[in-house]
C-alpha cells in the first residue's frame, strides 16, 4: 500500500461492468474505492487525475471499519481500454494475483465516510 494510513471509503458494486465504468469514466477523490466480489479496489494514488487502485482481499475485519487482508494487485486505469481493465479485474477475481503483501487498512462505506480528500469546501 502506498498510503496505509489513509482512511479509505468504498461503494459496493454489483457488476464488473460497473467497476470498469467507475475506474475509467469518472474522477473520484483519492480516498474512494469499490468493493466487488470479495475484493476491495482502494484509491491508493496521489492524484485524482492519475488514479491508482490497490486491490485487497478481505480476510478479516476488526472493529468498526478495520480490514485485514492482502494487497494482491495494483492498477492505474488512466489510458487503459475497457477491455484491459476487464481483463485485470477477471484475473484478480480468479485469484491470479500479481503479489500477496499483508495489509491492514480502515475502509468505511461511502455513506459513512468523510475525510480531508473528499470533504466539500463548505463542510470545512
Amino acid at each position: 500500500m502506498n498510503h496505509p494510513d489513509r482512511v479509505f471509503s468504498f461503494k459496493e458494486l454489483e457488476s464488473e461492468d460497473e467497476l470498469v465504468e467507475a475506474m475509467i469514466n469518472h474522477k473520484w477523490p483519492i480516498c474512494y474505492g469499490f468493493y466487488l466480489g470479495k475484493l476491495l479496489y482502494l484509491g491508493d494514488g496521489d492524484s485524482e487525475d492519475l488514479p491508482e487502485y490497490a486491490v485487497m482481499t478481505v480476510d478479516k475485519t476488526e472493529g468498526h471499519h478495520g480490514v485485514i487482508g492482502r494487497e494482491v494487485g495494483r492498477i492505474k486505469p488512466r489510458g487503459l481500454s475497457a477491455k484491459q481493465v476487464h481483463e485485470f479485474i477477471r484475473e484478480m477475481e480468479a485469484g491470479h494475483y500479481q503479489f500477496e503483501n499483508p495489509a491492514k487498512v480502515e475502509a468505511e462505506p461511502i455513506w459513512h465516510h468523510s475525510c480531508q480528500f473528499c470533504r466539500l469546501a463548505e463542510d470545512e
